[in-house]
């Protein structure tokens, strides 16, 4: 006994998961003895849609707010019933956020270190200075004209 597609009366097949005319996702039907429940498709705007270019604006502009933005990747990436392709940019987001803390406490780790030793090795800011002489410049080169200082 075959199916039809609510949203768009196609016959589809009985372990068809997919509307072939639609592309609607079509729910599994159970049978109750001769009785055959009624299939419903889901709609197309689930957790499958792609976002819209107001869904990557409005993204963006939370992304911009501090604090706000992590509590919000965090939000989106474990909520499973969220638009996947939102949950996978959250994800990717945490990721990068996640390499950029390590590499950040990499280098403070190697700045510290690095003021400490110049601290030791140099206690009481005792820096040797270069006395330097600069020389006239105008004694290295002869213009073609006699110059006169004003």
């Amino acid at each position: 006994m075959s199916r039809k597609c609510i949203h768009c009366g196609q016959n589809v097949g009985e372990v068809d998961v997919y509307c072939i005319n639609c592309g609607n996702i079509l729910n599994k039907t159970e049978k109750k003895g001769e009785k055959t429940q009624v299939q419903e498709a889901l709609p197309r705007d689930d957790i499958y849609a792609p976002l819209s270019v107001g869904d990557y604006m409005f993204i963006g502009f939370i992304l911009m707010i501090p604090i706000i933005n992590i509590i919000v990747f965090f939000i989106w990436a474990f909520d499973k019933y969220s638009n996947v392709n939102r949950r996978n940019l959250a994800k990717a987001g945490l990721i990068y956020l996640g390499i950029c803390v390590a590499l950040l406490t990499i280098l403070g780790v190697g700045m510290f270190r690095a003021v400490q030793l110049d601290q030791q090795f140099y206690p009481e800011e005792r820096y040797y200075e270069y006395d330097r002489e600069f020389p006239d410049f105008d004694d290295w080169t002869q213009l073609p004209f006699d110059a006169k200082e004003t």
